[in-house]
């Protein structure tokens, strides 16, 4: 028994640092080859499936989406939201979203773009709605008499409603309110990262992986 809560441990320490590599690797990457990608591919993760960098993008989230396929959790709650994450994460894969100079129809079911932008955009929105909800109102049960769970529930909260705010920032961003972002700025692409490195921090404590916060033994 021991054995297999190390190799769940190990698997969920394994999806914090793949969800916070994402964003960084599909930039980086994707200056390799860079006059091949199109115009605004550096915009969002989601524009990298038009770089060099596709293969990241990809990668990344296929390997997330297997995971919560296989992530079975405490009880059916968790299971409910693996199963959205994972198929939420397969969307945005399948359906490339718009961006300028990308062809007519697109995805592997090679539907027209703006169909598929309309599937991926509504995958997405789920996607970093499940994360939020599975932070913070999940990875918070439990007994909060214990000092240390204590101190893990705080860095769960700040995480889920990070995520909750950015993706609030995220909807507002073509309003009025954000007209003094300049059009060269990666606003969508920040506001990802910092949702990620939301996901990826509390999935680390999570997987036990910050020793300060672990149960003392």
């Amino acid at each position: 028994m021991k054995e297999e809560v190390k190799n769940y441990l190990f698997l969920r320490k394994m999806l914090g640092i793949l969800c916070g590599l994402l964003a960084p690797t599909c930039l980086l990457f994707g200056l390799f080859g860079v006059e091949n990608n199109l115009p605004g591919w550096y915009m969002s993760i989601s524009a990298t499936y038009y770089a060099s960098s596709k293969i990241c993008m990809i990668g990344l989230l296929f390997t997330s989406s297997v995971f919560f396929m296989c992530y079975t959790g405490y009880d059916w709650r968790d299971r409910v939201l693996a199963i959205i994450q994972s198929v939420t994460s397969m969307m945005i894969i399948a359906f490339p979203c718009r961006t300028p100079g990308a062809p007519a129809t697109v995805g592997i079911f090679d539907l027209p773009l703006e169909v598929s932008h309309t599937i991926h955009t509504i995958g997405a929105l789920l996607l970093f709605v499940a994360f939020g909800v599975n932070i913070l109102f999940l990875f918070t049960l439990g007994n909060e008499q214990n000092e240390q769970k204590r101190k893990r529930n705080t860095v769960y909260r700040v995480c889920g409603i990070t995520i909750f705010a950015f993706c609030l920032l995220l909807a507002l961003h073509k309003t009025p309110l954000f007209d003094w972002v300049p059009d060269w700025f990666p606003y969508t692409w920040f506001c990802e990262f910092i949702m990620l490195t939301a996901f990826s921090i509390s999935w680390l404590v999570k997987a036990e992986s910050i020793k300060m916060l672990n149960d003392i033994e």
